[in-house]
């Protein structure tokens, strides 16, 4: 009996997966579904979970999907090269388009990035906290303490720094470090399943493309993760107040 219900479960399993249906996606991602019906602006799917069941019913708009394969068979081309719509890469260059995107999100790993992001976040946030202090000026004050009706001077030290005058200041070098991250370079080191790839031009757009939005993500994320974590460490610490 045991014996009986895992081969049903395995020949179930194996006819879901035989019938699985894939999307190609104009930002280079493939996902794996159960088409369920089309209109004329969507596509009603199902996606495959890990486990490998369907999840449900979802719909995804045309103008965002390059082509459909229906249980392995032909592809069927979604995408059509429109200058009226911004298409302006032909079927193969746009195939090739997409390679480079996929090409650079399974190889580019954004760790300078990542790591000079965590160093400036960081620099800027301390730098807030303790500006350079070049200079002091001392000031006394009396004060009467009413409890003995005697007169006390205090003394106070008020510190020059070199902090900026500006609100949110921090804003700024944290946007400057966000956009030198936006472009591709060295271009030298780019890595890919075949390197011959790299001499396609749509092929090499596609992959900047893609190389460009991880390092914006991992500069956006890195350099403004480290300011927050450091001022909030700051606050929720105050190791000035422990003096």
């Amino acid at each position: 009996m045991t014996r009986a219900i895992l081969f049903l479960l395995l020949v179930h399993t194996f006819s879901v997966n035989a019938q699985l249906d894939t999307l190609f996606l104009l930002n280079g991602k493939i996902k794996s579904a159960k088409i369920d019906t089309f209109d004329s602006n969507f596509v009603f799917y199902k996606k495959v979970k890990k486990d490998g069941k369907l999840g449900k019913k979802r719909k995804k708009n045309l103008d965002h999907i390059f082509s459909i394969q229906e249980n392995k068979q032909e592809i069927r081309y979604i995408y059509r090269q429109d200058s009226m719509i911004d298409n302006y890469l032909s079927l193969v260059e746009m195939d090739f388009y997409l390679k480079g995107r996929r090409q650079a999100k399974k190889h580019f790993k954004p760790r300078k990035t990542l790591i000079m992001g965590a160093t400036v976040g960081t620099g800027i946030a301390l730098y807030s906290l303790f500006p350079i202090k070049y200079g002091s000026k001392e000031r006394f004050a009396e004060v009467l303490d009413t409890v003995t009706n005697r007169v006390y001077t205090t003394k106070t030290i008020n510190y020059q720094t070199l902090s900026i005058p500006i609100p949110f200041w921090e804003i700024l070098p944290l946007g400057v470090y966000v956009y030198y991250n936006g472009a591709a370079k060295n271009t030298e080191n780019f890595n890919a399943d075949n390197p011959d790839l790299f001499q396609n031009n749509a092929f090499m757009i596609g992959y900047k493309e893609s190389v460009i939005d991880k390092k914006v993500l991992a500069a956006v994320g890195s350099s403004l993760g480290s300011y927050l974590t450091t001022m909030l460490g700051y606050l929720v610490f105050d190791p000035i107040a422990d003096k």
